[in-house]
């Protein structure tokens, strides 16, 4: 593959941005992220960053994950979303919930070794394993 992947991070907490992006630093992919930590700053790279997919928490302060996907879905349904959170640990019925707005899938952040297999299979990307 020799175009880049672009990915929009939205995650207010530094420390969790950098967890994110270690991760995807793992990923047999080429890419690049944008991250950012509010309302304002998602909405403003949403349409300059023009991303291939969305990894979003679902918990910032005065937004949250659900918001940020209706917002992508309706500006651009076809870009896949994915919910990184460690607040709905423990509530199955909100995560239901948003995998039936539309996300393509939720990753806990307790879990982070499942982000690069969940990315690869919303973006239907085979690595060869």
């Amino acid at each position: 593959m020799n175009e880049y992947i672009r990915i929009l991070i939205l995650e207010d907490r530094e420390s969790d941005a950098e967890l994110v992006w270690e991760t995807l630093m793992e990923a047999e992919i080429p890419f690049t992220a944008q991250w950012t930590a509010n309302e304002k700053e998602y909405l403003m790279e949403l349409e300059r960053f023009n991303p291939d997919l969305i990894l979003s928490d679902y918990d910032l302060p005065q937004y949250n994950g659900a918001l940020a996907l209706a917002e992508a879905k309706k500006r651009f349904p076809h870009i896949p979303f994915i919910l990184v959170t460690g607040a709905l640990k423990d509530d199955e019925e909100r995560i239901n919930h948003i995998l039936a707005q539309g996300a393509n899938a939720c990753v806990l952040k307790d879990r982070l070794d499942q982000l690069l297999p969940t990315i690869y299979k919303t973006l239907m990307i085979d690595i060869g394993t």
